[in-house]
Parts: C-alpha cells; sequence; structure tokens
C-alpha cells in the first residue's frame, strides 16, 4: 500500500513542477484611495505594480497608471514556483503601499484595494496595544537573552517620517547594561531599529494603524532582579520566563500557568490595561555553577589571607623560635603564598600577567622546596 502511494505520488509531484513552469494568466482589479475625515478619495494618475516574491526569483511582473477615479486593472502571467507570492504596490510621496497579497488568479474589490497616506515630521498619538517580555534561560556564561514585542499603533491618518536619518519616529527604554542588540522580525526592517543613549529608535516611516515590532539584547547575570517602570500604558502586558524558578511581578500581573513554543516551555504572566508607570520586576535563579566558582575563589582568598596573618601575629608574639618551628612556620606561610597566588589568577586578577604568574609561582615553590628540605634534617 505505502508503495503504491509512493508510486502515485510521484507523477503528481511531476505534474506539479510541470504546471508551475507554464505560465499563467490573472488578473488583479482594485483602486488607490486617501483617507480624508470620514471619506476616501481617489488618486489618480499614480503607477501601480505588481510584484512577484518567490523561492526562486523575485521582481516587479507588470504595472499601469489608476485612471481619473483611482482604479486600476493589470492582467499578468503567473510563472515559476506555485510558492510565490504576489501583491500590488504603490509610491505615494515617497513612501511605499502595498495591496493585500493577490492569492486567486481574479482578485478584485477590498483586496485590491491600496490605501496611501499623507505624510508628516511632527509627533503624532502612539499608543501600546500589547508589550511581550521573553527572558530565555542563562547561557553557559550566565548571561540571558531578552526579546521584546511591541504591538505599536499610529492612532492617526497620516504617515510619520524621520525629520532626518537620526531622528526616530517612535522609541522604548533599554534596560541599563544590555549588550548584543538586534532588530527582529516584525512588520518592520531591523535595519530601521538602533539602540542608542539606552533606548531604541525606530528610523523608519510609520503608516496609520498597528505594527508589530522586536528586537531582542543580552543581560549579564547582575542585571536581575530586573527592574523597569512601563514607560507607556499597555493594552496588553505579556512577560515569558523560560527558568522554572524565576517570577516576574507587578502590581496588576497574574501568573497564567505554563506556554510552549518552538519546542520550549515558558512560565506566563499576564495583564490587561497596565497603566503607565507601573513597576515591573523580573527575578531569576542563581546562576549554580558561576556562584560557586566565585565563592569557592573569594573563599580561598580569604582563606590564605588569614592564614598569613595568623602566622605574622603568631611570629610576632612568640618571639624567637627554635629553627624546626621556624622551618615548619616558613612551608606553612609558602604554601599559604601560593595558594593565594593561585586563586588571583583564577578570580582573574587584571595586575597578574601570565609572566609575572610563572615566575613569581616558581620562586614561591623554590622557597617551598627549600624549607622542607631543612624541616626534614
Amino acid at each position: 500500500m505505502a508503495l503504491a502511494l509512493a508510486i502515485t505520488a510521484h507523477p503528481a509531484r511531476a505534474q506539479d513542477s510541470l504546471d508551475a513552469q507554464l505560465p499563467t494568466p490573472a488578473i488583479v482589479q482594485g483602486r488607490v484611495v486617501l483617507p480624508a475625515g470620514e471619506k476616501v478619495h481617489p488618486v489618480p494618475g499614480i503607477m501601480v505594480t505588481v510584484h512577484r516574491v518567490g523561492p526562486d526569483a523575485a521582481g516587479p511582473v507588470d504595472s499601469m497608471r489608476t485612471t481619473a477615479d483611482g482604479r486600476y486593472d493589470i492582467h499578468y502571467f503567473r510563472t515559476g514556483s506555485r510558492d510565490a507570492l504576489y501583491f500590488a504596490a504603490v509610491v505615494y510621496r515617497g513612501i511605499a503601499y502595498f495591496s493585500s497579497p493577490i492569492r486567486a488568479l481574479h482578485t478584485q474589490g477590498d483586496d485590491g484595494e491600496i490605501v496611501v497616506f499623507d505624510t508628516t515630521t511632527h509627533a503624532v498619538p502612539f499608543s501600546v496595544a500589547g508589550h511581550h517580555i521573553v527572558v530565555s534561560a542563562p547561557g553557559p556564561d550566565g548571561s540571558r537573552k531578552v526579546v521584546e514585542v511591541y504591538e505599536v499603533s499610529n492612532d492617526s491618518s497620516v504617515t510619520v517620517v524621520p525629520r532626518d536619518s537620526l531622528s526616530a519616529v517612535w522609541s522604548a527604554p533599554l534596560p541599563r547594561g544590555a549588550t548584543a542588540f538586534a532588530g527582529g522580525q516584525g512588520d518592520v526592517s531591523p535595519a530601521a531599529l538602533v539602540a542608542r543613549d539606552g533606548r531604541v529608535l525606530l528610523l523608519s516611516p510609520f503608516g496609520p494603524g498597528i505594527k508589530q515590532i522586536s528586537f531582542s539584547y543580552t543581560l549579564a547575570p547582575d542585571a536581575f532582579p530586573l527592574q523597569m517602570n512601563l514607560e507607556r500604558y499597555a493594552g496588553v502586558l505579556e512577560v515569558l520566563l523560560e527558568e522554572r524558578g524565576a517570577q516576574a511581578r507587578g502590581e496588576s500581573l497574574r501568573a497564567q500557568g505554563e506556554a510552549s513554543t518552538g519546542g520550549r516551555t515558558f512560565k506566563r504572566f499576564l495583564s490587561q490595561g497596565t497603566p503607565k508607570g507601573e513597576p515591573l520586576r523580573i527575578d531569576v535563579p542563581l546562576v549554580a555553577a558561576s556562584t560557586r566558582t566565585r565563592v569557592l575563589i573569594g573563599l580561598a582568598i580569604v582563606i590564605a589571607l588569614a592564614m598569613i596573618g595568623a602566622l605574622a601575629r603568631a611570629l610576632t608574639k612568640r618571639g624567637a623560635v627554635t629553627r624546626a618551628s621556624r622551618d615548619a612556620s616558613g612551608t606553612e606561610a609558602l604554601l599559604a603564598a601560593i595558594a593565594a597566588l593561585d586563586a588571583r589568577r583564577d578570580a582573574g586578577d587584571a595586575s597578574l600577567t601570565a609572566e609575572g604568574y610563572a615566575a613569581e609561582r616558581a620562586q614561591l615553590k623554590a622557597a617551598l622546596a627549600r624549607a622542607m628540605s631543612g624541616v626534614r634534617d
């Protein structure tokens, strides 16, 4: 039975491949409009271009200018991969606007409509429909990757454009100590997001409606507990924490159990209608390996220093001692000095070079050998 299915499947795949290579006629009809208050006005004489984006090739297919009533009627051919997407686009006052994806061979009505907007460089009202914070489990060095996703709404009827190449149309705060910043996938290009002076800046035009903006960064272990005050009201605030022992705290935040995505499980915390200025705190477990290493190194240094101090006090109080006692005490002091030197190296003491460490340790070992030889005599 399986063999029969395999045999019948091969001609089907071959037929799909053959169909994909044959030019197929298609039509898209629509109009280009400009909102003005409660009404929309047609945009005549603007060039509309049908674009194709596929795994095999991408580029413009056909184009025409809109009529006096803003309408267009483009006849084109679909070719190549069957997975290719088609859409219509215009450029109005320097900004590109797109139709919905053209899926049918004959597309018309709302699916072919393209809405364009006037532009401004002035401030317009923005709101946050959603704010999502995802904190991953720690890496080998204890650092954690954080992903933030905003659903931002331009609540005006104009497209906001930057005043210049350095001006932002929208921004959001970054936690102190954030490194390895990168723009993420969303409704704006990752290249349009930059980190500057503790903030994320969006440097591309932003049209009316909601866009998803995402970015990521890395935080060192000492950045936690992470504390932030929400800069804007958020319709929905969601926090996802990958570590089982992690916690998110906020006045309106509530635990929602667990959520799984991409094979990973997260603790989920949610808030509806989170007010501006509400404090948010994220606690994570201590990273056992790195913490244990730091504690052991610190403990070795303390013990070594304590041994040296105790030895010095004992010698001061006791005065003259026998040669054998002096040699035994000297042996202990040398062992402590070697332990302290090793601890300095393990702790990453910047003042201790590799050459200096090797030379000083060799001198201490030679002195220790002489002292031990004296004790045995």
